[in-house]
């Protein structure tokens, strides 16, 4: 059994341009980070008070509060649903690479998950992931965008599958859902098979509060419940992610400096250069350069974190958008590494 087993040390931000893990460039406001100081002061002492946030949320999400459940993170999401859902043996369906998280949980569940690999273009194998539907499928996994190729996954294609197999959950990972705008949320009054998770750790800017959320029928969320504990979503998390949806500007001025800054110039700085890349709707790229392990080498040698990955990608590097002083200094080393 694998396990997702990121490499996590060593990632000074003081030291190193951080560009492997899909994180936001920039902190909350320091006006969020100070009242939370605030609220360490008070209550780190008692246990969590989640208050209105719910409501909150589900004003955001466009929900009842009874379609929501709270979870440690996305990944916290994932483990409460497989364990909802699968027993030993079972099947998950979900086109390939994509997000380690599921593999590791299914593993502990003594389950297998697989299915189509993404072709060279990276478009989603939508018809091949209905034909590898079979007897023992027990849930069907679909990332939109996918993580780590980026590509997006049509509406029409979740309804689809949604439709073809009513009996199977079909879970939607929107963790990138601020970046594309695009979600299946409209889908959940017609299809109770649907569950979608979500996180505050990409464009919200919190990731090191792990803060998720499972969007769902109300009958299946409350038997999530059952399996995630009381007081497992910190104090801090939701203090934050309240400040974070009651102002949300400066969230979505980082976004809109990523997606129409700073992803045009380094496109446009690909093209002049003639270096390979995948180009998608989120806040990271695969760059194919003919040598990734040297590419990936040389970044970090100039304090530059990319992340190479595994086959049957590993002719490429996945590397995260960052506002333009960090996006140039990234053109410059590379330029230089293409002289080499």
């Amino acid at each position: 059994m694998g396990f997702y087993d990121p490499p996590l040390e060593n990632r000074n931000p003081e030291e190193y341009i951080l560009m492997d893990f899909n994180e936001p460039p920039l902190p909350p406001p320091l006006e969020v980070v100070e009242n939370i100081t605030e609220l360490l002061k008070n209550r780190i002492h008692a246990y969590p008070i989640y208050g209105d946030f719910l409501e909150k949320l589900g004003e955001y999400v466009g929900v009842p509060t009874k379609n929501l459940l709270l979870t440690n993170g996305s990944d916290q999401g994932i483990d409460i649903i497989l364990r909802c859902l699968l027993e030993k043996g079972d099947e998950v369906k979900m086109a390939q690479p994509g997000f380690p998280m599921f593999q590791q949980i299914t593993g502990t569940l003594g389950c297998t998950i697989d299915g189509p690999q993404f072709s060279r273009d990276f478009r989603f194998p939508h018809q091949e992931l209905k034909d590898s539907v079979n007897a023992k499928t027990r849930l069907i996994v679909v990332i939109n965008p996918n993580n780590p190729t980026g590509t997006s996954v049509y509406l029409e294609q979740i309804e689809d599958l949604l439709k073809t197999f009513p009996d199977i959950p079909v879970l939607v990972d929107e963790a990138y859902y601020e970046f594309t705008g695009e979600t299946c949320v409209s889908l959940l009054s017609s299809y109770p098979n649907l569950i979608i998770i979500r996180t505050f750790s990409k464009a919200l800017g919190m990731p090191s509060l792990r803060l998720g959320y499972v969007i769902a029928r109300p009958d299946f969320i409350k038997h999530l419940q059952k399996i995630r504990g009381p007081y497992d979503v910190n104090v801090v998390a939701v203090f934050a992610a309240r400040e974070q949806l009651k102002h949300p500007e400066h969230w979505q001025r980082i976004v809109k400096h990523l997606l129409e800054e700073s992803k045009p110039a380094l496109e446009k700085y690909f093209d002049q250069h003639q270096v390979k890349y995948y180009s998608n709707k989120t806040n990271f790229m695969l760059v194919e350069p003919p040598d990734p392990v040297a590419a990936c080498k040389y970044l970090k040698e100039n304090k530059i974190l990319v992340r190479p990955m595994s086959p049957p990608i590993s002719h490429t590097f996945r590397m995260s958008l960052r506002m333009m002083p960090e996006m140039q200094r990234f053109m410059e080393v590379y330029s230089r590494f293409l002289d080499t």
